[in-house]
């Protein structure tokens, strides 16, 4: 089935897979985890855990994946809530476009994929600012051609900020 044969008005999913909490399960679980992982092989083995400064002593966690040589560009990616660096959907995104010549650098928002311990305070939506500084940092140390930024759900407005902070920073 071809992208443009799909069409939302008469998709319906298999019997017991309508339910969008059931989707979102599944695509948490250990099965999808282990597909992913498989198919984003490259993306992994080429993994770099980065701290990357976030301003005013602020430190957050990414998975740096470079190209082993001539690269597309860099794409920074942003998890939703909750999620982290390591969440199946970043991953596999990730791997995707890894394998499609780009740097990906998946960065973890404060206080997730584990960091508790490395910041005083709580995360909180309005603290664009580190992220912009970490954006930077990343930028700085990568040495990044062009870059991109992607993100999901909490992510996706992450990353439409930081856009509009760009030129300023």
């Amino acid at each position: 089935m071809t992208q443009s044969s799909l069409n939302p008005d008469t998709f319906y999913p298999a019997f017991g897979l309508r339910s969008t909490h059931t989707q979102s399960m599944l695509n948490s679980g250990a099965f999808r985890r282990r597909i992913v992982t498989r198919r984003s092989r490259s993306l992994l083995d080429a993994e770099q855990e980065w701290i990357v400064d976030g301003g005013n002593g602020v430190r957050l966690l990414g998975h740096y994946s470079p190209q082993a040589s001539n690269n597309r560009g860099l794409v920074i990616l942003i998890h939703g809530w909750e999620g982290s660096s390591r969440s199946n959907y970043i991953i596999s995104v990730g791997g995707a476009l890894f394998d499609q010549g780009f740097d990906i650098f998946r960065l973890n928002l404060r206080d997730h994929g584990g960091t508790h311990h490395m910041n005083s305070g709580i995360f909180h939506s309005c603290r664009i600012d580190e992220v912009v500084h970490a954006v930077k940092d990343i930028e700085a140390r990568t040495g990044a051609g062009p870059w991109m930024l992607a993100g999901y759900s909490l992510g996706g407005n992450f990353a439409l900020r930081i856009a509009l902070r760009a030129p300023a920073a």
